[in-house]
């Protein structure tokens, strides 16, 4: 009997055993929370958001990317904050790869091939350049620039100008800059932002301005041209020295001894391009044509009232990021159209938002972006 009673006493705990067991599975299996919550982990150094990835039960994958923020420092989370995923999960991140950093010179007011002269001189290039009429510039007068002084950025960002047409708007003619000194690669990339063209080259020998630097242009710097109008440009080159040491005029060839020093010049041809004379005349492809005066100035239209937008099917896609800042500004965008002006947004903001704003708006619009008070952006949609 007593081994009876031992025997049921062992099956009852043996019972008790795979209840308890069976508890705790279904515990692990159907009621506890698998899921866990991606932390903030933009701005924390990569290693760093590893290890908090980590201690969730979550994995971290890396793409470095080219950013102004310090390298290593987390830019971007693909899953975001507050979002709730399994155990196990992998979030991809982005980290900086730093990068050298270059303050942005303040262009604002400075004629429009000076302005990028400034910033090819920082090391810094020249993205998109914007044209509008504008009543208090002269025209080829920089306005505004994106990012703003004096932001740093690296060297691969692009900096984008607002340049004025002058208080008439685009007229059917426009100024040619002023390239004198400028390096030739430059200088092409100054015409061609300028709405002309180069169509010829010609290197001259001179000790008087360095090698590949433009000595003048055809048309003169100053006259007023067609819009795509061609340029052409005389570049300077070293003189070719001669075997006794004097500089050979002209690097004729037919004379003894001669080396040269530097390529041929490289001639493309075309119709009879030749200087501007004494009567005024401008060369025009390939013939005289009178250089045009600047047309009559129309009074500035007045603005209407704001009127509530009809529908029109038509919206402007304003994409605005701030540049870096070191404390708080206001910022103030608004649009003008047919019906008026009116404020889009309005607010305090941080270095590095990003403002993302669909603005219906009837018959032509411009938009305007005042950072601190300051005009720092505009654009112009048809």
């Amino acid at each position: 009997m007593y081994v009876n009673r031992l025997f049921r006493w062992g099956i009852l705990i043996a019972l008790v055993v795979l209840v308890g067991s069976g508890l705790v599975a279904i515990k692990l299996i159907f009621v506890e929370d698998k899921d866990v919550t991606v932390p903030p982990l933009v701005g924390l150094q990569f290693i760093e958001a590893a290890d908090k990835l980590q201690s969730l039960g979550l994995s971290a994958r890396l793409d470095q990317v080219n950013s102004e923020q310090p390298q290593g420092t987390v830019v971007a989370q693909d899953i975001p904050e507050g979002t709730s995923i399994a155990r196990g999960g992998i979030v991809n991140l982005k980290s900086s790869r730093g990068g050298t950093m270059i303050q942005v010179p303040d262009v604002r007011g400075m004629e429009f091939a000076e302005g990028v002269k400034a910033l090819d001189t920082a090391g810094l290039k020249i993205g998109s350049v914007l044209r509008v009429p504008d009543q208090l510039k002269p025209a080829g007068t920089i306005i505004a620039q994106n990012p703003a002084s004096p932001a740093g950025v690296i060297s691969s960002r692009m900096v984008e100008l607002l340049v004025s047409e002058g208080e008439a708007g685009r007229a059917e003619t426009v100024q040619v800059p002023d390239l004198k000194g400028q390096d030739e690669s430059l200088a092409r990339q100054i015409v061609k932002q300028s709405d002309l063209s180069v169509s010829r080259v010609e290197y001259l020998e001179t000790n008087l301005f360095p090698a590949g630097s433009v000595v003048r242009t055809q048309p003169r710097a100053g006259a007023r041209v067609q819009f795509g109008a061609s340029l052409v440009l005389s570049v300077a080159k070293t003189p070719t020295v001669s075997a006794g040491g004097d500089a050979a005029p002209g690097g004729s060839s037919g004379s003894a001894g001669v080396i040269e020093t530097t390529p041929q010049p490289r001639q493309e041809q075309i119709p009879d391009v030749r200087p501007v004379d004494d009567t005024g005349m401008a060369p025009q492809g390939g013939t005289t044509v009178p250089v045009i005066p600047e047309p009559p100035v129309p009074p500035p239209p007045l603005v209407p009232l704001y009127q509530p937008v009809q529908a029109t099917g038509k919206t402007a896609k304003i994409r605005y990021q701030v540049p870096p800042l070191s404390r708080s500004l206001p910022l103030k965008i608004e649009i003008a159209d047919d019906l008026g002006r009116r404020v889009l947004k309005e607010q305090q903001t941080n270095g590095g938002e990003y403002l993302t704003i669909d603005a219906p708006y009837s018959g032509n619009a411009n938009v305007t972006v005042q950072l601190g008070g300051e005009l720092v952006w505009q654009e112009r949609y048809d």
